[in-house]
């Protein structure tokens, strides 16, 4: 993979080459009725037939936001970057839109149906931060309703962006990314098998549908990482991968969750805080990675952008942290405001 754009977490290609990598996007898009997006100091409620761009303490050139009349097409956009093709599959977007800069695409929105992940749609905005604001206020009028069983619950956006559209969307009555509301996260890659550490021989495949084994894995991720997705229980945990001790007791452990077929997504890496600094956590994780990318050419998995420890151990094995996101739920929201 090319270099990183420091400006926006992706790798410059995605930046210089959108015109050509994106030309099978581009050909199937159309002007969105009044999806022309200019930069606004005029906050951004104005109706349908004029969205407006406010970037709070920023400013930013003219963009050109309109709908994709494909949007499974974005499968393949743009070219050499994995996100998409590792967390799209067809059929399931509702909608999507591109947003264009001095004529390059610079960003793109997709909205998810809802699936065993959501139980409602989700808007995520991946490219330039700057484009955020006037992306999803495309999403906005095409899925007004987004509470209460609405049509869109929330958002995922480069997190660079994140305090700039939440001031936005409190202009518009909606609450987003507040206190208790959502939270930072990272997107890592690797299609690099890791080197072996002295642990990687006390790794072994755990039968997550085993009773016995599986309550030892829910105790251990309820005690070590009480945030997680992904527990024996959870159909998407295809397979789990762990350490136990002498006593016969799971103290690492580590799940592949295979969202759509033949993208491995690894998911509720714990150890036992008794048995932390020891290197397991590495040993797990690697393990995994090095099995996993014998059967598929790329490993992807999730991080809390807090968790200091999880990206020291998954640089080592030589994953790529390519996007830093902000995730948030839409709460309360007068519909007058829409």
């Amino acid at each position: 993979m090319g270099s990183t754009n420091r400006r926006n977490g992706l790798p410059t290609a995605v930046a210089r080459d959108c015109p050509a990598t994106s030309s099978k996007v581009r050909g199937r898009i159309r002007a969105a009725k009044g999806s022309r997006t200019r930069a606004s100091a005029a906050a951004p409620n104005r109706s349908s037939e004029d969205i407006a761009v406010t970037l709070v303490g920023m400013s930013t050139p003219e963009l050109d936001i309109r709908t994709v009349e494909d949007p499974d097409s974005l499968v393949a956009w743009p070219a050499g970057q994995p996100y998409m093709s590792c967390e799209l599959a067809a059929g399931e977007l509702l909608s999507a839109y591109s947003a264009t800069q001095a004529g390059e695409v610079v960003a793109v929105c997709f909205v998810k149906d809802s699936s065993n992940m959501r139980d409602q749609p989700w808007a995520t905005v991946v490219g330039q931060p700057d484009a955020s604001l006037g992306l999803i206020s495309a999403c906005l009028t095409d899925h007004p309703s987004v509470l209460d069983g609405g049509q869109l619950s929330g958002c995922t956006i480069p997190r660079a962006a994140y305090e700039s559209l939440r001031a936005s969307l409190d202009l518009r009555g909606i609450s987003w990314a507040h206190e208790g509301q959502g939270a930072p996260w990272d997107w890592w890659w690797t299609d690099t098998s890791p080197t072996p550490t002295p642990l990687f021989d006390k790794v072994q495949w755990l039968d997550g549908s085993e009773q016995g084994v599986a309550s030892q894995i829910k105790e251990l991720l309820n005690l070590a990482s009480p945030t997680h997705w992904a527990g024996p229980e959870n159909p998407l945990a295809t397979r789990w991968a762990g350490i136990v001790d002498s006593s016969g007791s799971v103290v690492s452990c580590a799940a592949e969750t295979m969202r759509i077929a033949g993208k491995p997504h690894l998911a509720s890496v714990a150890t036992h805080p008794d048995h932390r600094g020891q290197g397991l956590a590495l040993a797990v994780t690697g393990w995994l990675t090095q099995q996993l990318l014998t059967e598929f050419p790329i490993v992807t998995l999730g991080m809390h952008a807090d968790n200091d420890s999880a990206r020291t151990v998954y640089t080592k094995l030589g994953y790529h942290c390519d996007y830093s996101w902000f995730s948030s739920g839409f709460a309360s929201m007068p519909a007058s405001s829409l």
